[in-house]
């Protein structure tokens, strides 16, 4: 079903002159990541860029704008022309959970019209060696045990690990209070020595952790066991059928983008994330990326940001 959303992009697209749809692309393209430079996000964002440059014969180029929980990058690509020059590599924060923790935002969600899906990250609950269970069943007894007593790493109100803390807490029961952190640095350092015990970590951070033996694994927010992480267990496995959470990243455009034009992103990205080199990037950091068409992956934008609204929601969480 098309939402409300998409319907209006459609119509906008379909007002503009044909020449403008024709025509595209007859200059450079830029992506805006919303993160520094070096994470995840920005490394998906330069490969497909690449990709794209070399089959629309057009440079594409990444600019890097971080800040403001991925605002400052959004605000910037639901400003500029919907004329298919201007992409932002959107992820979770930008239109599931913002939209729902912050009192004001300098643009709607409705401003960005999706593109293409570009890759879906489960976490992974780590724990210091020192905690006694091998899995997360074994950890709702210890924690219902020793109410208060074990503590989660979290990166700030409104963070991905705020939320899903809060999430295996509601499904639980469990007393596990959050140890706020201002960076992933010392959160991982205080983890690591043992004055914290656990964390939703990253699946590409938590593997090398988890292999070397300086941490170890409970439990995984995916639907299926990861290949990078074949003995660890899924929280639905555990008695969790609910515990499935991912981070989304993909590629959104100005509202108006020509629909055009974005059948025509939306085919190039598909083709490029399943390429060898790509693809194998992509597994590398424990990602899948499913084929979407530009529709199926508002639908998913729409599908995930209702499931963090029925965990969110209770928090009466409101951030400036």
């Amino acid at each position: 079903m098309i939402s409300r959303r998409n319907c209006l992009q459609i119509l906008a697209a379909a007002c503009l002159p044909a020449s403008a749809k024709a025509a595209w692309p007859e200059k450079a393209l830029r992506i805006v990541v919303p993160y520094a430079a070096g994470g995840f996000t920005d490394i998906l964002a330069r490969m497909l860029a690449t990709g794209m440059s070399e089959k629309l014969g057009q440079p594409v180029i990444v600019e890097n704008k971080p800040g403001a929980s991925t605002m400052l990058g959004a605000e910037i690509v639901a400003k500029s022309p919907a004329d298919g020059y201007t992409l932002l590599m959107a992820t979770t924060s930008t239109l599931s959970t913002n939209p729902l923790v912050f009192k004001k935002m300098p643009f709607k969600p409705a401003d960005l019209r999706p593109v293409a899906l570009t890759g879906l990250t489960p976490f992974v609950l780590v724990a210091h060696p020192s905690v006694q269970a091998k899995d997360s069943t074994e950890l709702v007894s210890l924690a219902r045990a020793n109410p208060g007593k074990l503590n989660f790493a979290m990166l700030g109100t409104g963070s991905s690990t705020h939320f899903v803390d809060e999430m295996y807490r509601r499904m639980t029961g469990v007393d596990i209070p959050d140890v706020p952190y201002k960076g992933a640095g010392p959160a991982t350092n205080d983890l690591l020595a043992g004055h914290v015990q656990l964390n939703f970590d990253a699946i590409a951070t938590a593997i090398p952790r988890i292999q070397n033996g300086s941490l170890k694994g409970l439990g995984i927010s995916s639907d299926t066991r990861s290949p990078l992480l074949p003995s660890l267990p899924t929280f639905k496995e555990s008695g969790l059928p609910d515990m499935v959470a991912y981070s989304w990243y993909g590629l959104v455009a100005p509202s108006g983008t020509p629909t055009t034009v974005v059948e025509r992103l939306n085919k190039l990205v598909n083709d490029l994330l399943n390429s060898p080199e790509i693809k194998e990037r992509l597994i590398a950091n424990g990602a899948t990326a499913p084929q979407l068409s530009a529709a199926q992956f508002g639908g998913l934008i729409d599908d995930h940001t209702r499931r963090w609204e029925r965990i969110i929601k209770p928090l009466n969480l409101q951030l400036d």
